[in-house]
Order: C-alpha cells, then sequence, then structure tokens
C-alpha cells in the first residue's frame, strides 16, 4: 500500500468518524436555543467563510457553473436533513437509513452513467432494502416518521451528488467544497423564509460557537473526507465511510446509554453488510 493511499484511507476515517460524533455539539447547540434548519444555516455559513477564504489563497474555485449548481441544491438538501434528523431521532437510525446512500449511488450510476450492474451489486441492493424493511417494521407495520424521510431524502442527495462528481473528476476540491456550503446556506434560507421566518432566541456566544464549529470543524471534516473520495475508488470509499457508523454508534451508547432493540439491531448489520458488499465489490 502506498503513502498516498494510506494518508486517504486515515484521511476518510478520520471524517468520517467525526460525523459520527458530530451530533454531540449539535444537540448542546440546539438545547441552548439554536436549534433545526437555523442551525444548519449558522453552520454552514461558517463553513462556507473558510471555503472562500481556501479559494481566495488557492485561486481554484473554477468550473461549470450547472454543475456547481447542482451540487449547491444537491448539498443544502443533504446536509439541512441530516442536520435536523439527527436533531430529533435516534442518532444511529438515522446514521443507518443515510448510509443506503452507497446503493443509491450505484443504481444512479447505472442511469446515467451506464455502469454495469453485476448479480453481486443487486444482491447487495436487495439486502439493503431488506435491512431498511427491517429496521423501520414496527407492530406488523412499515412505518416512515419525518426524520426517517429526512435522513433517506439526505441519503439520496448525497449519492446524487456523488455520481454527479464521479461524472466530473477534473472538478477542483475548493469548487465542490464551496458549492456545497453555499448550498446549505441558501436552501436552508429559503426553508426558513417559507416556514418559520423569526430567528430563534438563543444568547449570542451561541450562535458565536455554531459559526466557529461550522467554520473550524465541519470546514475540516469536509477537507479530510474530499481529499479521501477523490484518492480513492468509490466503492472503497463507500465502504470506509460506515465508519460513522461505528462512531455512532458507540457516541450514543456512552453519551446517551440509548440503544436499538434486537430487531433494529439485525437491520442495522444487513445495511451494513449489503452497503459494504456493494462497496467492496470489483468487477
Amino acid at each position: 500500500m502506498t503513502k498516498d493511499r494510506r494518508t486517504a484511507i486515515a484521511a476518510l476515517l478520520v471524517g468520517a468518524g467525526s460525523w459520527g460524533v458530530l451530533w454531540y455539539p449539535l444537540r448542546a447547540l440546539a438545547q441552548q436555543g439554536l436549534s433545526g434548519v437555523w442551525l444548519a444555516v449558522v453552520l454552514f455559513a461558517g463553513a462556507g467563510l473558510s471555503g472562500l477564504l481556501l479559494c481566495r489563497i488557492r485561486r481554484r474555485c473554477a468550473g461549470p457553473w450547472r454543475v456547481g449548481l447542482a451540487l449547491a441544491f444537491l448539498g443544502g438538501v443533504t446536509n439541512i436533513g441530516f442536520v435536523v434528523a439527527v436533531l430529533n431521532d435516534n442518532i444511529l437510525r438515522v446514521t443507518l437509513l443515510f448510509y443506503l446512500s452507497p446503493v443509491w449511488s450505484v443504481l444512479l450510476a447505472r442511469i446515467f452513467l451506464r455502469e454495469r450492474l453485476s448479480a453481486v451489486v443487486i444482491l447487495g441492493v436487495g439486502g439493503a432494502i431488506l435491512g431498511t424493511l427491517i429496521l423501520l417494521w414496527r407492530d406488523a407495520t412499515l412505518v416512515l416518521n419525518f426524520s426517517d424521510i429526512l435522513a433517506l431524502t439526505a441519503g439520496f442527495s448525497f449519492a446524487a451528488a456523488n455520481v454527479i462528481l464521479r461524472a466530473y473528476p477534473s472538478l477542483a476540491l475548493e469548487t465542490k467544497i464551496l458549492s456545497t456550503f453555499l448550498g446549505v446556506v441558501v436552501v436552508g434560507l429559503l426553508v426558513v423564509v417559507l416556514s418559520a421566518p423569526v430567528a430563534p432566541v438563543a444568547p449570542a456566544r451561541v450562535w458565536v460557537y455554531a459559526g466557529l464549529l461550522g467554520g473550524i470543524g465541519i470546514f475540516g471534516i469536509t477537507l479530510f473526507v474530499q481529499y479521501g473520495v477523490t484518492a480513492l475508488a468509490v466503492r472503497q470509499s463507500s465502504v470506509i465511510l460506515l465508519f460513522e457508523v461505528i462512531t455512532a454508534a458507540f457516541s450514543q451508547h456512552i453519551l446517551l446509554h440509548r440503544v436499538l432493540s434486537a430487531d433494529a439491531w439485525l437491520g442495522a448489520i444487513v445495511i451494513a453488510a449489503s452497503a459494504t458488499l456493494v462497496g467492496a465489490y470489483e468487477p
């Protein structure tokens, strides 16, 4: 294994692991009055400022405007959906539903990029769907709550963005990051205007903390993830990204003393195994 490959894997593990524990400071901020879509807007406004600074330093923020617009919209849906979901539901459940994204990525790549679907990949997709049904089955009724829908939508948007990036491999890293950050801010503000235009009442220091968490934390995590995803094959990176599920499970257990039921764990195992099968398979 080359040094560059080891560095990429390490960066992806750090980034994915950090996303798995990010829910804790997000909930801490929400408990102090800054929550929901407003929290996502402030976080990614801070990250966007750091992204603009990076672009100014490196002078590499360029690319097709249609691609940037698509990445901005999908990034907005992905991150707002994920943030709101983890603030309101079981962390591991939300993370697992989000990480059906390798399955959506394979299906979208087949439709738009004409990538071949092998029997192994089809088996993995079917297994992931089965795991989702097990995870969501409550009292013999398939139940989707609002957070489930947000997590699934966020995962699908994440997969769609990855397919676009696969179609434009030469797009600058700075462009990818900045498009995503600004997209969250714009989409979030649109949601706020249409639903709750009144800003939440929270101490000024909480707004500052959220901006710093975005400008330093989310910006840094995104750099790690984007570097790893860019340097590794998509199927390989999708497997490593499942490390977020592990850190989410342990952090939830340690910090909240909360666990899933036995049937939910079965669904989680099936989803993780299926996503791994899809991600690791090399035709």
